[in-house]
């Protein structure tokens, strides 16, 4: 799901869309995502392809 509207939302800048999907998954299990906002976030996950899909990136943030 994404809260903030995925890489449409933010205009798919390039070499930013990794660090925009890590500030909104912190925000979601902060609880600072405003009107984003789900309800009781324990676990967020980002996956990001680089360049012609020769690289994947995936991260898993919880709250501990």
């Amino acid at each position: 799901i994404n809260t903030d509207g995925g890489l449409i939302g933010d205009g798919h800048p390039v070499g930013a869309t990794g660090i925009a999907q890590i500030y909104e998954i912190v925000e979601q299990l902060q609880g600072t995502a405003g009107r984003r906002q789900i309800c009781d976030p324990r676990i967020g996950l980002t996956h990001n392809v680089g360049g012609c899909g020769g690289t994947a990136v995936v991260h898993i943030l919880a709250v501990s």
